[in-house]
């Protein structure tokens, strides 16, 4: 297990102000490396380069919908290992279905408690297998 500062995080989200939530939620955690888009289609590309140890994905997004981009992330092998947590202001059961269905390691709907996020955030980090966790590059 790493400690905080060695999970690499990416954000996907289209709007601003929560970019900036999720950023600050992550550095209370004590993530340091965090990557964001907006955009869906760059978000398979950034996984594959980056590894990061979690994705925050909305579903609402220009280029690829969060569900195209999770069954992307999830039909790669390079991806497939990667945790996704959706975190959308679409709240039907059946979104959230199609996103659990589709890989997705939990399901928050917008908008939501800070503090309940981010204690989820943190829950999936620390039980990663370490064996599963991808190379963290530089930091060791």
């Amino acid at each position: 297990m790493r400690d905080a500062a060695h999970h690499r995080v990416l954000v996907c989200e289209d709007d601003p102000a929560m970019v900036r939530i999720f950023q600050f939620l992550l550095r209370q955690q004590g993530i340091r490396d965090v990557m964001t888009t907006a955009n869906g289609e760059e978000v398979a590309p950034l996984a594959r380069q980056h590894q990061p140890s979690l994705i925050l994905l909305d579903l609402m997004l220009p280029g690829k919908d969060g569900v195209g981009v999770l069954n992307e992330l999830k039909t790669n092998d390079e991806t497939r290992q990667i945790p996704v947590i959706i975190v959308s202001g679409k709240e039907s059961q059946e979104q959230v279905k199609q996103a659990m269905m589709a890989g997705a390691i939990d399901y928050v709907i917008k908008p939501f408690e800070p503090m309940e996020l981010g204690i989820r955030i943190q829950t999936f980090l620390d039980n990663l297998n370490p064996q599963s966790m991808p190379d963290a590059g530089g930091f060791h």
